[in-house]
């Protein structure tokens, strides 16, 4: 069940920004609060001809949307060429004037991230002031070589799925998971991705063009959760990436939405109940079903937005908030008296995003993140029977702070500037009601789990990534040239912490004829226990988008990746309970763990059939 209320309005914004101000730092006060850089943004190219096909030099090319905070132009080359880069996602017009000819103007052009759209245009001899006008005509990438599957709005809140990244790249074709998810029974917890044989490592979350991936494990998993409302699109480039992106597995590039000129805004409510869902169908082995699934109790996904222009033409905000609870039975596991055991997950988020016009070359955006996810009753997997109070309670705050600077040095050649801090605190702590008396009991025997968590832990992890990538055209030589270049660095930190009841786990195995626990063994621990490591990385790339005689397109790209990691000096905690057994030990800086230099190139092409814009080849 969903309600959704989508609207604009051409009223003043700066009444709601204010409310909405004040209620954000209220709401703030009550919550105490590898690299990569891909495009978030597209390109318009194309040439201006005559009737007879003979190139038109210097004529004005224009292009405007509600995308842009500014218009934007350019005069086309010697070849009647010229392109337009670092477009926002949106719809956009163009419109060609040059002396003795009609205008051209053509509308409806949808530019998604990463798209080329190849605009020819054919002017026709008469007065500037006479408009030839083409509306709605589909536009194919007749130059771009890579596979990437675009959700925009419509399919992210319309397709009935799970609302998380891991139900969504499921619908993309050729991806594989590691989880089976049904209208997002497994939205709280993270998914293995993979495409066309790639490893599980080789996934990337990419949050407005920067990766900031979680560094422990294998470096494939995110340290927040995130919001679909907020996005203008949710992208997954999954093969024949360009330069800019160092993998050949699933990469997602969320773009999040901005505001523009008019006051908008939604609220949406999804709302599924027990009494709303199938029967479950246990699968049968060995001729018995064997118990399993997670139906739901209930979910309840409420998010709201706002966006609009606090200066129009200069300064725009947006900000969105979503409020997520769900609520499960886990058949597969139950307590002694079998009866099943109860997940309950609780996700909000807070997205705020500043854009900016400096002036009419200059433009900086800020945006910020704050995510909580809360799995109330987190179990130890190794046993079928575990109590709530040998449960963990997770209470898991992240945030992104991002700072994006565009800068249009000349008509042909633009820079773009990122950097982006990711900040997360993973914890696994003890049950309310567990005091520090309170140690765990395992029986090995019965499968069996109670009294307290076997320890808690907190993992405190940063990423902090920076870029800077440019973009120079030039036409009229040999073809016409798109060269890309950037470079990318970053630094994360990953530190795990852990401490344990008394020092001590109780291990039991089995009962005996008395029903009584048969003791095992006892497990005791060097307690508290911090161990901390660094990663750096840095990558450099190069890309020139040739296309010769406006049918043949080839992308020639090299890219280099460095990535190292080292464990710094450590010394360790004073052990509270058993001293004796663990004196306090330094070891010293360990040097690179892993040291690793990657060069990786790129080739492709791309042509056009017909000439006419309406049929594509592509190879790489």
């Amino acid at each position: 069940m969903s309600f959704f209320v989508i609207f604009r309005h051409n009223c003043s914004f700066r009444s709601v920004i204010l409310v909405s101000l004040h209620f954000l730092i209220f709401s703030l006060m009550v919550q105490h609060t590898l690299t990569a850089q891909v495009s978030t943004t597209g390109k318009i190219t194309g040439a201006v001809t005559d009737s007879s096909g003979a190139a038109v030099p210097n004529a004005s090319v224009s292009v405007k949307s509600t995308a842009l905070l500014a218009p934007r132009s350019t005069h086309t080359e010697a070849d009647g060429s010229y392109q337009f880069d670092l477009l926002a996602p949106g719809t956009y017009e163009l419109s060609v004037t040059a002396a003795g000819f009609r205008t051209f103007s053509q509308t409806g052009i949808v530019i998604t991230a990463g798209f080329t759209a190849t605009i020819n245009s054919k002017l026709q001899v008469g007065e500037v002031t006479q408009t030839v006008k083409v509306e709605g005509e589909p536009v194919l990438d007749l130059q771009s070589n890579q596979t990437a599957t675009t959700f925009d709005q419509n399919l992210l809140q319309d397709i009935p799925s799970g609302r998380d990244p891991w139900s969504t790249v499921a619908q993309m074709p050729g991806a594989t998971l590691g989880t089976f998810d049904v209208a997002g029974n497994n939205s709280y917890q993270q998914s293995a991705m993979q495409v066309h044989g790639s490893t599980p490592a080789e996934q990337i979350y990419s949050f407005n063009g920067l990766d900031l991936n979680w560094p422990g494990a294998n470096g494939g998993y995110t340290q927040f959760y995130t919001n679909h409302d907020s996005f203008d699109e949710f992208q997954v480039v999954a093969d024949n990436a360009p330069a800019s992106v160092p993998i050949g597995g699933v990469y997602m590039n969320m773009v999040t939405k901005s505001g523009s000129n008019q006051l908008h805004g939604q609220a949406g409510f999804y709302y599924l109940a027990a009494g709303l869902q199938a029967g479950v169908k246990f699968p049968v082995y060995n001729g018995k079903p064997v118990t399993s699934g997670s139906p739901f109790d209930m979910t309840r996904d409420a998010t709201a937005s706002l966006g609009g222009p606090l200066i129009k033409d200069r300064w725009w905000l947006f900000g969105s908030y979503r409020s997520y609870d769900l609520r499960q039975r886990i058949l597969s596991i139950t307590n002694q008296a079998g009866t099943p055991v109860k997940d309950v997950n609780h996700q909000t988020n807070t997205d705020l995003r500043s854009d900016f016009q400096v002036n009419s070359k200059n433009k900086f955006s800020f945006i910020w993140l704050y995510n909580e996810q809360n799995r109330f009753f987190r179990r130890d997997t190794s046993y079928a029977f575990v109590s709530e109070e040998a449960s963990w309670k997770q209470i898991e705050p992240a945030y992104i702070l991002q700072g994006l600077w565009t800068s249009q040095i000349t008509n042909n050649f633009l820079l773009d500037s990122r950097v982006g801090w990711n900040k997360i605190v993973f914890p696994l702590s003890y049950q309310s009601g567990v005091t520090a008396n309170d140690v765990n009991v395992t029986n090995v025997g019965t499968g069996t789990e109670t009294g307290a968590a076997p320890y808690a832990f907190a993992n405190p992890a940063w990423v902090l990534k920076y870029s800077v990538s440019g973009s120079w055209y030039k036409g009229n030589l040999r073809g016409t040239h798109n060269l890309k270049f950037g470079f990318e660095s970053g630094k994360a930190y990953n530190s795990y912490i852990y401490q344990v009841h008394q020092g001590i786990n109780i291990f039991f195995n089995g009962l005996d004829s008395n029903s009584l626990p048969i003791p095992y063994q006892v497990a005791a621990f060097d307690t508290p226990a911090t161990q901390k490591n660094y990663f750096r990385d840095t990558g450099a790339y190069f890309q020139d988008t040739w296309t010769i005689a406006r049918r043949l397109t080839l992308d020639l790209g090299l890219r280099y990746d460095h990535f190292n990691t080292y464990y710094p000096q450590q010394t360790t905690d004073p052990a509270v309970t058993f001293p004796q057994l663990f004196p306090q030990t330094t070891y010293p800086t360990s040097g690179n763990l892993v040291n690793w230099n990657t060069i990786s190139p790129r080739l492709g092409l791309a042509f056009d059939l017909t000439g006419k814009g309406d049929a594509v080849v592509r190879f790489s």
